[in-house]
């Protein structure tokens, strides 16, 4: 009898153990939600890709032709 005791004491350990780092998981995966939508708000995130938007639109001023990289500079070809 005591076998069986202890077995189903492991086992209650064990559910416990998982009941725990599944709550962890669920809490660290809500934090990590909130805080994209905490910096999905920022303005100076949307001002650059306008800033990249305006240069892309640009013409190139030589026959070669040129390539806007992300950062704003022209790289010509």
């Amino acid at each position: 009898m005591d076998g069986m005791v202890d077995i189903l004491l492991e086992f209650l350990q064990a559910i416990v153990i998982y009941i725990l780092v599944l709550g962890i998981g669920v809490f660290i995966l809500f934090y990590v939600i909130e805080k994209t939508k905490q910096i999905d708000t920022f303005p100076h995130v949307w001002e650059t890709d306008h800033i990249v938007e305006e240069l892309l639109e640009q013409e190139c001023i030589r026959p070669a032709g040129c390539k806007i990289l992300q950062d704003g500079t022209v790289e010509y070809e």
